[in-house]
């Protein structure tokens, strides 16, 4: 799986929920957990979409107060 491709996702869809261009940025640590959350959720359902799989997990994230699972 590529990596790269999922970062794009996720910074897409933080941009969504805007998050991005406020004064919290996310952790280098945060963004590695949430892209091996990723890669473990979609490898249990391989017939889910990426990004879904992508958006719930960021979704997860920012409800969580920027706190990873």
């Amino acid at each position: 799986m590529n990596r790269n491709f999922i970062i794009k996702l996720i910074h897409s869809t933080l941009a969504q929920y805007d998050y991005i261009g406020t004064e919290r940025n996310i952790p280098p640590e945060d963004l590695d957990t949430l892209i091996c959350k990723c890669e473990r959720e979609h490898l249990k359902d391989l017939t889910q979409p990426l990004y879904e799989v992508v958006h719930d997990a960021v979704y997860n994230y920012l409800t969580e107060d920027g706190e990873p699972w």
